[in-house]
């Protein structure tokens, strides 16, 4: 879908982007203000021409998301390779998919593997370069390790407002906390509507932690979120950055959609 951006070119006397100068290396148009339930939200950008961008959203839905006057900042993406470098910037451990060290991406169903071989990132299934892929704000990644300990810091602004993809009924989606500070699970989910609380694991919804050699599990029984392990109230706290599983039940009432997450303060 198109829109037209007051302020893309000419701005300040800024000459702006060139055509499709936004799609060189990957950029997302997320929303600043407007409809307070979709503050945060960012969408892909495939193309831009003088005001016009074009964004990666259904045409059906450009009303619900958008109106006039609302205030969008356009931001390079996160990618693999930016995160985890290329070339000289690249300092993991390079190999095939057996010898180097792995990143693991969901993919609604399974998990997608790369790994950085013969100077680039790569996938099974396709040669090409994978170092321009996404990774979107409110999306968790498992880095596979295979030598010494690696510190990675990262910098950037911090925004106020994120927007984390829920995935529909019996469907998983691995979520991260997307702020560099600690924050509770019910700082993180909304379970007030769309989310299915109780005791019987089968019909619930539940939040899984990889802790170095096994998930574990945690529920929320409708006033309280409750470690399976030990069956005691336990509010976890999610490191900055860190990233679990949303394993949704199986229920014809739960639906895909967006949680709106504020920083803790």
């Amino acid at each position: 879908m198109t829109l037209t951006l007051d302020g893309l070119v000419n701005f300040f006397d800024d000459p702006g982007y060139q055509e499709d100068e936004l799609i060189e290396a990957p950029h997302l148009l997320r929303l600043r203000d407007g409809n307070p339930l979709y503050h945060g939200m960012a969408f892909p950008l495939l193309g831009n021409k003088e005001n016009d961008v074009v964004i990666n959203v259904s045409p059906n839905d450009i009303t619900t998301y958008f109106t006039v006057g609302d205030a969008v900042d356009i931001i390079q993406a996160n990618t693999i390779g930016g995160l985890l470098g290329t070339g000289e910037n690249f300092t993991g451990l390079a190999g095939k998919s057996n010898q180097g060290d792995n990143l693991m991406i969901w993919t609604t169903y399974c998990w997608k593997t790369y790994f950085y071989y013969q100077d680039k990132w790569q996938t099974f299934g396709s040669r090409n370069d994978q170092s321009a892929t996404i990774v979107y704000p409110d999306e968790g990644v498992v880095y596979i390790r295979r030598s010494g300990a690696l510190t990675v810091s990262f910098s950037g602004s911090v925004p106020f407002t994120v927007q984390s993809y829920r995935p529909g009924s019996d469907a998983k989606f691995l979520m991260s906390n997307p702020f560099p500070i600690p924050a509770t699970l019910s700082q993180l989910i909304d379970t007030s509507s769309n989310w299915m609380s109780g005791t019987i694991l089968d019909e619930i919804d539940q939040v899984l932690f990889w802790s170095g050699t096994a998930w574990q599990a945690y529920y929320h029984n409708g006033s309280d979120w409750i470690n399976l392990t030990s069956s005691e109230i336990d509010d976890k706290e999610v490191e900055g950055g860190e990233a679990f599983f949303i394993v949704r039940a199986a229920n014809s009432s739960l639906t895909a959609g967006y949680n709106k997450i504020d920083i803790p303060q």
